[in-house]
C-alpha cells in the first residue's frame, strides 16, 4: 500500500472512529441517565444504530462511504486490541475471594443459575438448529447456547451496584460470588468450545490442545505471574518507589507478556482474549499494580476502543435478517428461555435456602445481566461459524434485553435499608467487590 492510500485509508478508520466514540459516549450517558440503563446498553444501542439495522437500512448510500468494507478489518483488529485489554483488566479485577464465600445461599444460587439455563438451551436447541444452523455442528451449537445461556456479566455487575451504592451490602456480595462461579465455569467451557471447534471436534487433536492449555495455565498462573508480581513488589520496595505509577521498564515487559500470552492462546488454537484474562488473573493479588493499571489506561480503553467492540457488534447485528414470523419467535424464544432460565433459576435456587422474595428476585435480576460476557460469548460463536448471522442478532437482542432489565427490576427489588438478611453468606459483611470496569 503507498503512502497516499495508508493516508487515504487512515483518514476513514479515524473518522469511523471519531462517529463511534461519539455516539457511544452520548447514547451511554443518555440510557444512564432519562432510562437509568448501565452505560453498556446505552453504547450497544449505538451500535445497532451506527449499524445496517437502523443507518443502513435507511441511509445505505452514506452507510457504505462511512463504513465500507475495506475499513472493516481494520477496526475489527482496534475493537480486538480493546477487547484484549479490557479483558486484561477484568482478570485482575477478578476478585477470587468471593469463591471463598461458598456457602448454601451462594451455591444454591451459582448451581441453579448454571444448570437451569442449560437445560433451557438444550430443550430449545434441537428446534433452533434445525430452523436456523441445520449447516452448523449441532454438538458444538448445542455445546454453545448452553454456555452463551448461563453466563453472567460480572464486570457489569459490579458497576451497577456501586452506581447504586450498594456494593457493600450482605445481598450484593451474594450475587458476586454466584457471578464469580458461574463465569469462571462459563469461561473454561468456552475455551474448551473454542478448542473444539478449532479442533474440528476431533478429540485427538482436543486432547493435545487441552494438554497444551494447561502447561499454558501453569506456566502464566505459577510461574510469569509470580514472577511479574516479585518484580513488582521489589519495584515498590525499592529506594526510589515509583508511588501509584508504573515503572516504563516494568510496563514495556508487561505489555511484553500480555501480547506473547495472547499469541500462545491464539497458536493453541483458543481465542487471544482468553491469554490476556488468564494473565490478568495470575496478577489479581496485587492491588497496587491493579490500581496502577486501571489509572493509567481503563479511561482511555473504555472510551476509545471498547465501544468499538460494541459497534462491531451492532454492525454484525442485522435485525432486518429476523424477516418472517419464524425468525422473530425464534428470537422471542430465545430471550424468553434466557430470562426464565437465569432470572427463574437464581430466584428459585435463593428461595430454597430461605432467602426473602424480595431478596431472591435482587439477586436473580443481578444474576441475569449478560452485557459485556455475554456479548464476548456471542462474538465467539459467531467467530467459530457456531452461530449464523439471524441466530446473532437473536442473542445480541438477548444480551441487550436482559442488560436493560437490571436497572428498572434493581430498583423495584432495592434492598430497604433496614434489611440485613441472615441468610447472607458467611463472612459477607463487610466484603465488597473491587471496584469493577465499566463495560
Amino acid at each position: 500500500m503507498n503512502p497516499a492510500a495508508i493516508e487515504s485509508h487512515l483518514r476513514l478508520v479515524l473518522g469511523q472512529w471519531v462517529i463511534i466514540i461519539a455516539c457511544a459516549y452520548i447514547f451511554g450517558r443518555l440510557g444512564r441517565r432519562f432510562l437509568n440503563q448501565p452505560l453498556a446498553v446505552g453504547e450497544i444501542f449505538a451500535g445497532i444504530l451506527l449499524g445496517p439495522s437502523f443507518f443502513g437500512a435507511f441511509w445505505p448510500e452514506y452507510f457504505q462511504q462511512i463504513f465500507p468494507a475495506s475499513a472493516a478489518q481494520s477496526m475489527q483488529l482496534l475493537g480486538k486490541l480493546g477487547l484484549i485489554l479490557l479483558l486484561f483488566q477484568v482478570g485482575m479485577e477478578f476478585e477470587f475471594s468471593h469463591l471463598r464465600s461458598r456457602t448454601r445461599t451462594v451455591t444454591a444460587v451459582a448451581v441453579t443459575g448454571l444448570v437451569v439455563p442449560m437445560l433451557g438451551a438444550l430443550l430449545i436447541g434441537p428446534w433452533l438448529h434445525r430452523t436456523f444452523a441445520a449447516e452448523v455442528s449441532y454438538f458444538g451449537f448445542q455445546l454453545f447456547i448452553c454456555v452463551a445461556m448461563a453466563i453472567t456479566a460480572l464486570p457489569i455487575m459490579g458497576r451497577i451496584l456501586l452506581e447504586m451504592k450498594l456494593e457493600k451490602h450482605p445481598l450484593s456480595v451474594l450475587a458476586i460470588s454466584a457471578g464469580a462461579i458461574d463465569d469462571v465455569v462459563g469461561w473454561v467451557l468456552l475455551a474448551v468450545i473454542t478448542a473444539l471447534a478449532t479442533a474440528g471436534f476431533y478429540w485427538g487433536s482436543l486432547a493435545k490442545q487441552v494438554v497444551s492449555l494447561l502447561v499454558f495455565y501453569f506456566v502464566v498462573v505459577y510461574g510469569i505471574g509470580p514472577a511479574l508480581r516479585w518484580w513488582w513488589r521489589r519495584l515498590q520496595a525499592g529506594p526510589n518507589p515509583q508511588g501509584p505509577a508504573i515503572p516504563t521498564a516494568y510496563l514495556a515487559v508487561l505489555l511484553m507478556v500480555l501480547f506473547a500470552c495472547c499469541i500462545t492462546t491464539n497458536s493453541l488454537g483458543v481465542f487471544s482474549i482468553f491469554g490476556a484474562f488468564l494473565l490478568g488473573v495470575s496478577l489479581h493479588q496485587e492491588h497496587a499494580l491493579v490500581k496502577a493499571w486501571r489509572e493509567k489506561f481503563s479511561d482511555f480503553v473504555l472510551v476509545a476502543l471498547v465501544p468499538i467492540f460494541f459497534t462491531n457488534t451492532g454492525l454484525r447485528t442485522h435485525i432486518g435478517s429476523l424477516d418472517g414470523l419464524t425468525a422473530w419467535l425464534g428470537c422471542a424464544v430465545v430471550v424468553a428461555v434466557a430470562v426464565a432460565g437465569k432470572l427463574g433459576g437464581c430466584f428459585a435456587g435463593a428461595r430454597m435456602t430461605g432467602l426473602p422474595v424480595r431478596d431472591s428476585a435482587f439477586v436473580a435480576t443481578l444474576m441475569n445481566t449478560r452485557a459485556l460476557m455475554g456479548l464476548v460469548a456471542i462474538n465467539v460463536g459467531a467467530d467459530l461459524g457456531l452461530l449464523p448471522p439471524q441466530l446473532f442478532t437473536m442473542f445480541v437482542i438477548m444480551a441487550l434485553v436482559t442488560t436493560a432489565m437490571a436497572g428498572p427490576l434493581l430498583h423495584l427489588w432495592r434492598p430497604r435499608p433496614h434489611d440485613h438478611p441472615a441468610t447472607a453468606p458467611a463472612g459477607a459483611q463487610g466484603m465488597a467487590p473491587k471496584a469493577a470496569v465499566n463495560p
